[in-house]
């Protein structure tokens, strides 16, 4: 008999405690597909593609931190799909140890039976990594279709990176890990290998540790379920491992998605604010507003051809709105200049971290919104990397927005810009995380601006107004007697539509990490109970002695739920410990942190989660144990 009829005919035999087994990898490798599609078709961009007209959607640094999260959790799935195939493979092989020992008895070579069963756990994984897959692509193809019936169309991206990584991980993993726990059994005596998960050498007379001990004195149910851990230390630890991973992906994504939806609409708030009037041209207020609504509307194109800003009818000097200073609930007046530019990508000196100099630059070309401004009377208060121009160094220095620095620049704050047809250069002093035109807009000082375009007056084009809470009604008056003397066609406009609008298109990027909380959290429950029912004919004789002794179900079903909830203690423990590190490391140096008693909660809500999974997964398998008769007691 070859190595492969073997390993068919073992599986197929033990098809019952198999069956199991191979549904938790078919179901954990369909969700990781699932989501690894999901993020990589759909993005966190939410609905972003090529075809829509605004390309500067969602380009900037919010999209940035987010595609780190995103990437950060496409790394933990895989992590999670790893631990949990190898933890199915290492329970097959040693819920084989009886049949190696009966082999090693006829004088089955050790050789001979390290190709036999690890070929049964590849097997194992080769089926349910192909059914995972296709079972995933059917999964995400459905949900497409769904997408597309809601007017969100999706174009499928094959995955060449995760999920071969995934694939070859997982085979490490087998032959390594699960291997060496084969060869391992392979090592042992004859008469040691009977005994399964429960160590040959382990001595139940021997005395408890001091929380073990304190442990078993509250009640005899939990003393029984800690003895039963102790004896069981190797399946406690791969199901510790198990629940780790799966909380710190649960705490990682609950974690994450709280820090950044707090961190993204204050970044919002803090480049567009509430209670802005923006007054001017029509034409001008419109374009400008327009603007502003680009970073939530992917078929919104606002360009130098939609406008010309230059237009002499639009400019007005400042003397004709200085009523507006008579006006007390107005807090702050910000006078602009925008106007559209040919730019080019100028070239700096980048210093990596070994302390290398590098040339950086490829001399892009571009046209984008450059705005003027008085740095001391600009309205809002950008979250910037680097710093914002002075009136001393304005001729020199520039502020970019972020979606133009993580595009259109290799080190935005090392390199400069032109404004090509004046011949003027900027060097970028800052970068300012901003929702006017997507962030691909550039800020110089308003005195440059009129400059560059040879105005000799106090001329803008545009006036930011910010007033006081709940005051618009009452200065409407005000505002249309100033606009109508300023000349025909002027009036104004309250942005705090378009900014409610751009703040819950942030609020909404939440609804992809709840997503995949939810399907993580329903891998979480078919795997526990997958896992607790493959072990199901293991504890058959165990069941069977305790209820001839006199033991009740209710009291086997408290036991099953106790030690269960000193495997997801720990683990959410651990989840929580590097949860905390890993967010740290990837996302807490660029975003604002909620309180401090947020994480903690979010602890006790998962614990509470895992015992409420824990305790509906145990009646089926209750059930199960109640039909246990002897004839499901054997030696062998």
């Amino acid at each position: 008999m070859t190595s492969l009829d073997f390993a068919l005919k073992d599986l197929y035999r033990k098809r019952d405690s198999n069956y199991p087994l191979l549904l938790i990898i078919t179901i954990i490798v369909a969700i990781t597909e699932f989501l690894i599609y999901f993020t990589s078709s759909l993005g966190l961009n939410i609905f972003i593609q090529p075809t829509f007209a605004n390309i500067y959607y969602f380009s900037g640094g919010i999209n940035v931190i987010y595609k780190q999260f995103n990437n950060l959790i496409q790394i933990l799935l895989i992590f999670l799909t790893i631990g949990i195939v190898v933890a199915v493979t290492t329970t097959l092989i040693i819920s084989k140890k009886k049949d190696i020992a009966i082999m090693k008895t006829l004088g089955t070579l050790p050789q001979k039976l390290y190709s036999f069963y690890l070929l049964e756990a590849y097997i194992l994984f080769f089926i349910g990594f192909l059914l995972g897959l296709v079972m995933g692509l059917l999964l995400f193809g459905l949900f497409a279709f769904i997408m597309i019936f809601l007017r969100f169309p999706i174009f499928m991206q094959i995955d060449l990176l995760y999920t071969p990584i995934m694939f070859f991980s997982c085979i490490i993993g087998i032959f390594f890990i699960s291997g060496y726990t084969l060869r391992k059994i392979g090592k042992q005596h004859i008469i040691n290998t009977f005994s399964k998960d429960i160590p040959y050498n382990y001595n139940a007379g021997k005395k408890l540790k001091f929380i073990p001990k304190w442990l078993t004195s509250i009640g005899f149910n939990i003393k029984m379920a800690v003895v039963n851990t102790i004896r069981k230390k190797g399946e406690f630890q791969r199901y510790l491992v198990l629940f780790s991973i799966i909380g710190l992906l649960i705490f990682t994504l609950g974690l994450g998605t709280i820090v950044l939806n707090i961190s993204s609409q204050e970044w919002i708030n803090k480049s567009q604010n509430e209670n802005i009037v923006v007054l001017g041209h029509e034409d001008v207020v419109y374009n400008y507003s327009l603007m502003y609504k680009m970073f939530s509307d992917p078929n919104l194109l606002i360009d130098d051809t939609s406008i010309n800003f230059t237009n002499p009818q639009y400019f007005f000097n400042l003397s004709d709105v200085i009523a507006l200073n008579d006006i007390e609930e107005i807090e702050e007046i910000d006078e602009r200049i925008i106007n559209f530019y040919d730019v080019k990508e100028l070239s700096g000196t980048h210093i990596t971290e070994d302390d290398k100099y590098i040339t950086v630059g490829k001399d892009r070309e571009g046209n984008f919104p450059i705005i003027g401004i008085n740095h001391q009377h600009l309205i809002q208060n950008f979250e910037i990397e680097g710093r914002f121009f002075t009136e001393d160094d304005a001729y020199l220095n520039m502020t970019v927005g972020d979606g133009l620095a993580h595009n259109f620049f290799e080190y935005a704050l090392d390199q400069g810009l032109e404004l090509k047809d004046l011949s003027k250069t900027f060097r970028i002093s800052g970068v300012v995380i901003d929702s006017f035109y997507s962030g691909w807009a550039g800020y110089i000082s308003i005195n440059e601006s009129r400059n560059v375009l040879n105005l000799i007056n106090d001329e803008v084009n545009i006036i930011l107004i910010k007033i006081n809470d709940g005051a618009y009604e009452g200065i409407k008056n005000n505002l249309e007697n100033i606009t109508q003397t300023i000349g025909e066609r002027f009036t104004f406009f309250k942005l705090d539509q378009i900014f409610q609008e751009n703040i819950n298109f942030v609020g909404n990027l939440a609804i992809y990490p709840i997503i995949l909380i939810i399907v993580i959290s329903f891998c979480a429950i078919l795997s526990l109970y997958n896992y607790q029912k493959s072990g199901l004919m293991e504890k058959a004789q165990d069941f069977l002695i305790m209820r001839a002794i006199g033991s009740k179900s209710k009291s086997v079903k408290r036991m099953l739920f106790i030690e269960t909830v000193f495997i997801q203690i720990p683990s959410l423990l651990l989840s929580l410990a590097f949860g905390m590190i890993i967010n740290s490391l990837f996302l807490f140096k660029q975003v604002y942190l909620p309180p401090i008693y947020v994480p903690f909660i979010f602890f006790l809500i998962l614990c509470i989660l895992f015992m409420i999974f824990n305790y509906l997964s145990l009646f089926p398998i209750i059930k199960k144990v109640n039909n246990f008769s002897i004839k499901d007691f054997s030696i062998y």
